[in-house]
Parts: structure tokens; sequence; C-alpha cells
């Protein structure tokens, strides 16, 4: 449950920075959520439609490794993109965020695989323990942004995203003894 419950935490918390972040490359807040929210969701349903062909330590590790690089990869190509129209710029934002997102859609279909193949009658409670900390990270998101911006939120988002890594290998360990 410390798996889906990092999940729900980081999805939102990686997605509300970068809304925020690519609203200097799209010139309107509205435009950037939209487009970011698309990018985010249709690579995410990609992402959950091929995780059968992940090993999902893989595809978890991969993910931690993306969520810390991002920020770093953002800063200088919103620069790149200043020059280009309207549509152009949306264009890039939805390539340049399909990876990521497509990272991101993965951890939730594997670990329901895995909660579907060991204990058929806790797929219900994965559900339910993700949507819930998905309710309160968009709470939290706020919170933390307020307090010590949204970059924290972004970190917070990793972190949660290591956590699920770990609790990912934990569950590996045990089903090996």
């Amino acid at each position: 449950f410390i798996y889906f419950a990092c999940l729900g935490l980081a999805y939102l918390c990686v997605e509300i920075p970068l809304a925020q972040r690519f609203i200097l490359t799209l010139g309107q807040p509205v435009s950037a959520l939209a487009v970011v929210l698309f990018a985010l969701l249709l690579s995410s349903g990609l992402g959950s439609l091929t995780v059968r062909r992940w090993s999902l330590n893989t595809a978890l590790l991969i993910l931690v490794i993306l969520v810390v690089l991002y920020p770093l990869l953002l800063a200088g190509l919103a620069r790149i993109t200043l020059n280009l129209a309207e549509n152009g710029r949306m264009i890039y934002t939805v390539l340049i965020l399909a990876p990521l997102g497509y990272f991101m859609g993965l951890p939730f279909a594997g670990g329901l695989q895995i909660v579907e193949q060991q204990e058929k009658s806790l797929v219900p409670w994965s559900w339910a323990i993700n949507g819930s900390f998905s309710v309160i990270s968009s709470v939290l998101a706020v919170l933390v942004a307020l307090t010590w911006g949204l970059s924290a939120v972004f970190w917070l988002g990793a972190a949660a995203y290591v956590g699920a890594f770990l609790a990912f290998g934990s569950l590996i360990l045990r089903r090996q003894r």
C-alpha cells in the first residue's frame, strides 16, 4: 500500500510544477495547464498500455532518473521555443513531456498487475489508496508551494517516486524469501 500511496502523491507533485513551468513557453496559464495535462495523460496512458514490455524495477529506476533530470533539461530548452509560433510551442511541449509521462504511466499499471497476481482482493484497495493520496497531494502541493515554492513540490514528487521504488524493492525481496 505504501507503493500506491507514493505513486498517488508523486504524480500530481510532478504534474503541477510542470504546468507552472510551461506557462513561460506557452504564454498563458490555461494553455500551459491544458497542454501539460494532455501530454502527461496521453503518454501515461500509452505507458500503461505497454507495461507488460517492461520490468517494473527498470521502469521505476528510469522514471526516478527522468524526474531528477527534467528540471535541468527544461531550463535550457525553454529558451529555444520562444521564437516558435504558438502551435510549435504546443507540439514542443507535448514531445518534451511524452517520455516522462510515458514512464509515469508504467508504475501504477505494473503494480496493479502484481497485486492482481498475488492477491486479487487487494486491487480495489490499491485503487482507493492511490486515489486518496492523489487528492491529498493536490492540497499538499499547494501548501508546499506556498511555503517553499514549486520547486519543492517537484522534489517532493521525485522523493515520492523514490519511495515507490524502495517500497517495490522491499516487496520483491519479501517475495524472494
